[in-house]
């Protein structure tokens, strides 16, 4: 099997059709698989793809008895992914370029030392396509390499734009500290470790579209729920990469400062600006400091 197509689901009625048409349009000359694990959805997810998996055999469909969250969905379907590459499709996105893993693998099979390829997305929010910025001006940067950037600013890849080599996932990533942490999103750690360790490569040409829904972890108006995301991406993500690859370019207090900007921006957009300068200055002296305990095993 040459790449495993991960879909974690959940209450994605209404989109993982379209998720899953757009996987059975790709043209290959290798074997893939889909792999869909459905996290005891409420509604039909589980029986639109049935429909599908019954159909057509390379996709294995699952359906977890309780509903286990992000990251054990992640851990469930990789410890059933047999590819040796690794390609996400989370059922409320869908790819748009037929070719889109047939050129990721041809590149990844030519430089064994890149360990992740990514490419341009447009982005889907309320029936309006945002096309993402280019993000070639990255690679001739001198000064900054992409997992400075990335460290510093927060997440430019988008997870169905990304093919990466499983070997390299499994030498570089622990899901299980993620989850023993409380990680709420499983690409931001994952897209630090990888390219940590080894090259990523760019293709301008969109392949996906990402959709932003109102009601996801990242994008929610609840307060708390969205200031429980940005302690986990800002700081408990973000420390429990420094500790295990350092901090790049970046001193201390340029990461505290600017983790203390990215927590006062949460609660700005969400209109609450005594909260954004209480967070801002809290988390510069340390007071909000996200979990103690994430402490990478080296």
């Amino acid at each position: 099997m040459k790449v495993s197509v991960l879909m974690p689901t959940y209450n994605h009625e209404p989109y993982i059709a379209k998720a899953i048409e757009s996987f059975l349009a790709q043209q290959t000359s290798f074997e893939i698989e889909l792999l869909i694990n459905d996290d005891c959805s409420t509604d039909n997810t589980y029986q639109v793809a049935k429909q599908y998996a019954d159909k057509y055999p390379q996709i294995r469909l699952f359906k977890q008895p309780t509903n286990q969250g992000l990251l054990k969905n992640y851990q469930f379907i990789l410890a059933q992914a047999k590819g040796e590459y690794l390609a996400v499709l989370e059922s409320d996105d869908y790819w748009i370029d037929e070719n889109k893993l047939q050129k990721q693998v041809d590149y990844l099979d030519a430089h064994p030392t890149c360990h992740l390829s990514f490419t341009g997305v447009n982005r889907l929010k309320g029936g309006a396509i945002i096309p993402f910025r280019d993000m070639s001006y990255l690679f001739s940067m001198k000064s900054t390499t992409p997992y400075d950037y990335m460290l510093y600013h927060g997440g430019f890849i988008f997870s169905p734009t990304v093919c990466f080599r499983r070997s390299a996932y499994d030498a570089y990533c622990n899901i299980d500290d993620y989850i023993r942490f409380n990680f709420l999103t499983f690409d931001y750690p994952v897209w630090l470790s990888l390219m940590a360790n080894g090259t990523i490569s760019y293709d301008p040409c969109i392949t996906a579209v990402y959709r932003i829904m109102d009601d996801s972890i990242s994008n929610n108006r609840n307060v708390q729920k969205r200031l429980r995301f940005y302690q986990s991406f800002c700081l408990d993500i973000r420390n429990y990469i420094i500790s295990r690859y350092g901090r790049g370019k970046y001193s201390r207090i340029d990461i505290r400062l600017r983790q203390a900007i990215q927590m006062a921006q949460c609660m700005w957009w969400l209109r609450c600006p005594f909260r954004a300068t209480y967070y801002f200055f809290a988390t510069l002296l340390g007071i909000v400091h996200g979990n103690k305990q994430v402490v990478a095993k080296k």
